[in-house]
C-alpha cells in the first residue's frame, strides 16, 4: 500500500512539468518578422526583396499585417496555425494576391509566397525571423 501511494505521488510530482513542457512546444508567432522573399526567373537570375510581417495569434487564428516595409501594410485574411504550419492571405492595393504557406522552422517562418494578378502568377521563396522585442529605455 506504501509502494502504491508514493508511486502515485511521484507521478503527480511530475504532472505539473509534463504540462509545462508541452505548453512550451505551441506555436505562437505573435510579434514582428523580417526577411525576404527571393524570385528565381526562368533565365536563372534571382531577385531579393525585403519584407516584414506583424503578426497576432490568437489560437489557430492569425491576423495582422504584411508588407514591404513599416509604411506599407497591407491587412491579412484568412490567416491560421495549424501546429507549425502558418497561412495567410495579403491582397497588395492595386497588385498581385498573396499567398502565403510558411513553416516555423527552428524560429524562422520558412516557405513560400504565391502572387496572383489577372491570370498571371509567379512563386517566391520566403526566409523571416521574428525581431528582437524593444527593450524598455532606462532614464
Amino acid at each position: 500500500m506504501k509502494k502504491s501511494l508514493l508511486a502515485i505521488a511521484l507521478v503527480l510530482a511530475f504532472v505539473p512539468a509534463l504540462a509545462a513542457q508541452t505548453a512550451k512546444k505551441t506555436t505562437d508567432v505573435t510579434g514582428t518578422w523580417t526577411g525576404t522573399m527571393t524570385r528565381t526567373a526562368p533565365d536563372g537570375r534571382t531577385q531579393t526583396i525585403g519584407f516584414m510581417f506583424e503578426l497576432k495569434q490568437s489560437g489557430k487564428v492569425l491576423t495582422g499585417t504584411a508588407g514591404p516595409n513599416a509604411e506599407r501594410q497591407w491587412q491579412i485574411e484568412k490567416g491560421s496555425v495549424e501546429g507549425s504550419k502558418v497561412t495567410f492571405r495579403v491582397q497588395q492595393p492595386e497588385g498581385p494576391m498573396r499567398t502565403f504557406t510558411l513553416q516555423l522552422v527552428k524560429d524562422h517562418l520558412q516557405g513560400e509566397m504565391l502572387a496572383e494578378l489577372n491570370g498571371q502568377s509567379f512563386t517566391t521563396t520566403v526566409d523571416a525571423t521574428k525581431a528582437a522585442a524593444a527593450k524598455p529605455k532606462q532614464g
